[in-house]
């Protein structure tokens, strides 16, 4: 990671570039997590990441040898159920990624804050995972997030926000590549409107 807290604090504005070598653990611009205990035993819920990101390209100096990564890769992650997510980016030009790309994500399944604002460029390099703008894992929102892939191959499928309980409304998907499934927003106990796909010159 390039920014991580453990005890609830904001994260923001870091910058991860992974330019070569192998990761076999996961990829973070920006991680939130908190063991900070109350009074009475339970772990406290806070903590936001915003404007983090994460760069994977090949290295200019060694174009030969581009980054293996074969972990789940994040502009950022937010681990805490009160936590949120916005204006995170991850930008993939070049290496490989066996893993799921996500601009940002609110995993944790009790958590009520949103993945928004955020963003995924692939311009080049092989994905084997899926990828997604926003995802949320509780009652939180996934909007207004955004995926853009004009290069590379990407074995997965593509979907600009995902919540599972929360809305997931004004997401905007770009695919020039061959790609499985590419939704633009995509709730299970929630609406989906106002989602935008554009699929030019590519098999779906």
């Amino acid at each position: 990671w390039a920014g991580r807290t453990g005890v609830g604090n904001k994260v923001e504005d870091n910058v991860l570039v992974v330019s070569g070598g192998t990761l076999t653990t996961a990829a973070y611009g920006g991680l939130v997590e908190n063991k900070v205990r109350d009074a009475s035993g339970n772990l406290l819920t806070t903590g936001d990441a915003e404007s983090n990101a994460l760069v994977i390209a090949a290295d200019a100096a060694n174009p030969s040898a581009p980054p293996t990564i074969t972990g789940d890769v994040y502009g950022a992650k937010v681990t805490v159920k009160d936590g949120a997510a916005k204006k995170n980016t991850a930008a993939i030009s070049g290496g490989t990624v066996t893993g799921n790309v996500y601009g940002s994500a609110v995993l944790d399944a009790g958590a009520s804050g949103k993945a928004a604002k955020s963003s995924v460029t692939i311009k080049g390099g092989a994905i084997t995972g899926d990828v997604f703008g926003g995802f949320t894992g509780g009652t939180g929102d996934a909007g207004e997030n955004t995926v853009e892939i004009t290069g590379g191959t990407l074995a997965g499928n593509v979907t600009g926000g995902r919540a599972v309980s929360g809305d997931a409304d004004s997401n905007t998907v770009r695919v020039m590549v061959n790609a499985g499934s590419v939704t633009g927003g995509s709730s299970t106990g929630g609406s989906a409107s106002h989602n935008k796909v554009y699929i030019t010159n590519a098999s779906i």
